[in-house]
């Protein structure tokens, strides 16, 4: 009887401890967890660089394209100008002239044209598309070709980043030309305005 009594008594003991074991460990992990033992990991993206493109219109030369004096009826001269894109974004570009005075201004004659092989009093007729044709300006403003509103326009010109185009001036005093324009002096300011393509239908 006896016997029996301490088995019974060990056996409890035995789940008493094993139960008091189960419950330590379970503290244990509780408290593993409770204290931020987990594993973690961080990867950083560094060496992000942006920059900004530019837009860079330019013209040579740069000043007094024409210097003509002592002009008669029927007299013309002629000179090559080169427009360029120095920048990194595409640009479009149109072009006006404002001369000084209106007499004489309206009574020269203006040709601009793209793609002539030779650009001279001679040749300048001989190829190439004619962009404008018109009187030299006015003190108003003349538009030439294209449109400085933004957004793209007819007659504008297009440019690549690094790329330019030969545009061919000719001017002319007409054989019709009136006496009123004797003695006269006008000055042109040609000027052209460029904006980018990139989203800037």
């Amino acid at each position: 009887m006896a016997s029996r009594i301490n088995t019974r008594r060990r056996r409890r003991d035995r789940a008493r401890i094993l139960l008091a074991a189960i419950l330590l460990l379970s503290a244990t992990v509780a408290s593993m967890a409770l204290s931020g033992a987990i594993y973690t990991d961080i990867e950083t993206v560094d060496n992000n660089t942006f920059s900004v493109g530019t837009l860079d219109i330019s013209a040579s030369p740069a000043t007094a394209l024409f210097t003509a004096t002592g002009l008669a009826p029927g007299d013309s001269v002629t000179a090559p100008l080169t427009i360029s894109n120095d920048g990194s974004l595409d640009l479009r570009y149109a072009l006006e002239s404002t001369t000084t005075e209106d007499i004489l201004a309206a009574q020269l004659d203006l040709t601009v044209k793209s793609n002539v092989t030779t650009c001279d009093n001679t040749n300048w007729d001989a190829d190439g598309s004619v962009l404008y044709n018109g009187i030299l300006g006015s003190t108003a403003v003349e538009a030439l070709f294209g449109d400085k509103t933004q957004g793209a326009d007819a007659g504008d010109r297009t440019l690549a980043p690094t790329a330019g185009e030969v545009l061919c001036f000719h001017v002319e005093l007409p054989l019709t030309a009136p006496d009123t324009s004797q003695g006269l002096t006008t000055t042109a300011t040609f000027t052209f305005y460029a904006e980018q393509t990139a989203n800037n239908p």
